[in-house]
């Protein structure tokens, strides 16, 4: 087996040092990392080049976002490590234990599946990010219960299949990988993850590996100090989930979340977000564009007019 990591960052280099770290604990050794910094910051760059694993580390010299920099890291992957026979999603702020990588290839081994992700919990020791279980009783456990403790108890360690998973950690092998197609590049951020994990499962089976765990630990403990940006990627998440919902078939299960979620951002942003909104259906459902295509980006964009 020969897994390379694949991670999209901006502006996390603790965040990403601590990951990078954990990686090198691992007890099956990784065949190497590709990191896309979208910022291209020194502190970054610094923390990248103490990694003792073989690593490619690239500054594409524009913000690709989330979707875009995961797609240019696999396609440097399948390039620069032509042995590779599984690739690793990982956000920048997960940490990995040593037998994480380990348990999930046995589970995939063991079950013939093409992916597999682990269970993952906060700073806390709570869940909080959780893949779309197949089997809805076991689905009810993990949306209810508090720690991996709780689920292991009432459901046990065996794999369970999903069809959809976070980008926190999902592990795929190259057949799926190349079956499935890349990381969507035009998505930037929001709901890249969604569409990857839905075409990945599409093509090869996906299961939920409880025994294997990661930690999901974003700056401030996920945190928003500021309401304007988490708006602008949260109206960019609504935009990609309707092209999802409505011009895709691996998305159309997402219909009948939609309206929930929008409903979210109206409730967390208030009633002057209702543009968000509108603007998201228009341009995701009846235009059929993502957050970052071409004449697609007016969420995109303004953040970026915000962060100047």
């Amino acid at each position: 087996m020969s897994t390379v990591a694949v991670i999209a960052t901006h502006r996390r280099p603790a965040e990403l040092s601590r990951l990078l770290a954990s990686l090198e604990k691992s007890t099956v050794a990784l065949h190497g990392v590709v990191i896309v910094d979208n910022a291209g910051d020194a502190a970054t760059r610094e923390n990248v080049e103490r990694c003792s694993l073989p690593h490619r580390y690239l500054v594409p010299g524009e913000n690709l976002g989330c979707g875009g920099g995961l797609h240019l890291a696999e396609e440097t992957a399948l390039r620069g490590f032509p042995t590779l026979t599984h690739v690793w999603v990982l956000d920048d702020d997960a940490v990995v234990e040593p037998a994480t990588l380990g348990t999930m290839l046995d589970a995939m081994r063991a079950n013939r599946a093409g992916a597999a992700c682990p269970i993952a919990a906060d700073a806390d020791g709570r869940l909080n990010w959780f893949p779309g279980l197949s089997e809805r009783a076991k689905f009810d456990v993990l949306r209810r219960v508090a720690t991996p403790g709780e689920y292991l108890e009432k459901c046990g360690p065996s794999p369970v299949p999903f069809t959809w998973a976070t980008g926190v950690a999902l592990l795929v092998d190259r057949e799926a990988l190349l079956r499935a197609g890349l990381h969507r590049a035009d998505f930037w951020m929001r709901g890249e993850d969604l569409d990857f994990s839905l075409r990945v499962t599409a093509a090869a089976k996906g299961v939920f590996v409880p025994a294997a765990r990661v930690a999901h630990l974003p700056p401030g403990g996920g945190r928003v100090v500021d309401d304007f940006p988490e708006r602008m990627k949260h109206a960019a998440m609504l935009q990609n989930c309707a092209m999802l919902a409505a011009r895709t078939k691996h998305g159309r299960s997402l219909v009948r979340h939609w309206p929930g979620n929008a409903l979210r951002h109206l409730r967390r942003f208030g009633p002057s977000a209702l543009g968000d909104v509108l603007r998201a259906a228009w341009l995701g459902a009846v235009c059929g564009l993502p957050a970052g295509a071409k004449g697609g980006g007016y969420f995109r964009e303004r953040l970026a007019g915000f962060s100047r």
